[in-house]
């Protein structure tokens, strides 16, 4: 009975979510989840300058009153602690996201006019994102946590091997990148690599060439720069690219270079009967264990906004006042601006910018891409940066793990990531766009 209801909710779950995520109405270029967001975006549409006031206000007031008075009732809450009890860099980003938009509703003041001009759009894109990524993350368990990971465990990990040059197992990493993200699929492979199940040859090509962008971060992304309803597109440009990048890239120096012994040797895979029905099981024991709730999707969306909220206004206005009054960017983005220009992109060394911005901060770039006019050059450069995957959060990661790496592998890593996702993307946006 239990085998069944598992199965049964594998099934029911995970279709409702495929069912949300991909089915469109006849004449709509929305699919549901999409239909959904809108909707609730045009009625509040009026309102996302005061829904950004009003989450900056709270995460100001709440981080004066746990991080300076320490109230020991709310001390043994992990969320409050991690998200509240927080270091002095992040205070001040908190605090000067809330001066900006105190500033952009009610200070018109002449001498803060050039700094409202740059903050205006940020803020009232981040009560739109707010938005989104609430109504997004509501959903998105329906395909992480009912068993589809599991399932495609089972279904592919065959071709992982040939195609990758990583054991089978990897796929468990592959698919935490795709569901949950990327930093914490560096993570779990770092932890492995410790503990001998990879060769450092293995752990570096999944952490930096089969790290796939993950669903969430997509959604985000993409939020910030452009028309949801070309969502789709980008992604499935990004994915391609991404396979067709690690294909190359795992058989090119310098992995082919690293260690490859390990400490742990595979073991014999003794399974016997159909992969299909050892996947279905696999998921339906997964999916059995899951139960809904609306309070861990809640808790799930506090982080995520938390966590770059601050950081999209401060360091986008920031950003914005830097390429409007200043050449930085344009000085240290140079050489990249001549390879786009090389393959023909219209305003190369403005787009050069956001792989600049990319290895500081995810949200950065986006800003740039939103105001490009082109739909298919935005979807072509947001594809493009969403697979450099190395800034710096990851780096800190991979670089974390004694002897895993060394600085020019991991330079040369990116640079390669760079120089080969412009062709490669470009060719895949020639046949699919």
């Amino acid at each position: 009975m239990s085998k069944f209801s598992g199965s049964a909710k594998f099934y029911i779950f995970t279709g409702l979510g495929l069912f949300v995520f991909i089915a469109r109405p006849p004449h709509s270029n929305d699919n549901i989840l999409l239909m959904i967001v809108h909707a609730v975006q045009n009625i509040l549409k009026s309102y996302y300058s005061h829904i950004t006031l009003a989450f900056m206000l709270t995460v100001c007031l709440l981080t004066i009153y746990v991080r300076f008075l320490k109230p020991k009732h709310l001390a043994r809450y992990q969320f409050i602690r991690k998200n509240f009890n927080v270091k002095a860099l992040q205070i001040l980003f908190r605090f000067a996201a809330l001066f900006f938009v105190i500033s952009y509703k009610f200070l018109d003041f002449g001498s803060l006019l050039k700094l409202n001009i740059a903050s205006a759009e940020i803020i009232e894109m981040t009560g739109s994102i707010i938005i989104f990524i609430t109504i997004a993350n509501f959903f998105l368990p329906l395909l992480s946590e009912y068993g589809l990971a599991e399932f495609l465990e089972v279904m592919l990990d065959k071709i992982i091997k040939p195609v990758f040059k990583v054991p089978g197992n990897a796929m468990v990493n592959l698919v935490t990148s795709f569901f949950v993200g990327s930093t914490m699929s560096m993570y779990l492979t770092g932890i492995q690599y410790e503990k001998g199940i990879y060769s450092k040859q293995e752990a570096m090509r999944i952490m930096t060439a089969l790290t796939v962008p993950s669903l969430s971060t997509g959604l985000l992304y993409w939020s910030v720069i452009g028309d949801s309803a070309y969502f789709f597109k980008f992604y499935g440009l990004t994915v391609l690219v991404f396979f067709t990048l690690a294909f190359i890239m795992v058989r090119m120096p310098p992995f082919t270079k690293m260690d490859s012994s390990k400490t742990i040797l595979p073991e014999a895979n003794h399974q016997n009967g159909n992969k299909f029905q050892r996947g279905i099981q696999k998921a339906g024991e997964k999916a059995l264990k899951t139960r809904y709730s609306v309070k861990n999707s809640l808790t799930y969306v506090a982080n995520i906004l938390l966590s770059f909220v601050p950081f999209l206004i401060t360091l986008g206005t920031l950003s914005v006042l830097l390429i409007e009054y200043t050449n930085v960017f344009e000085i240290m983005s140079y050489p990249y601006g001549l390879y786009l220009k090389f393959f023909g992109f219209g305003q190369p060394f403005l787009l050069a910018q956001t792989l600049i911005l990319y290895t500081i901060d995810l949200i950065m770039p986006a800003v740039i891409l939103r105001n490009i006019v082109s739909s298919n050059t935005q979807i072509i450069m947001a594809a493009i940066t969403m697979n450099q995957l190395i800034y710096i959060a990851p780096m800190l990661i991979i670089m974390s793990f004694q002897g895993l790496t060394t600085k020019k592998d991991f330079l040369f890593i990116f640079l390669q990531r760079i120089i080969l996702s412009v062709p490669i993307t470009l060719l895949w946006s020639w046949i699919i766009l």
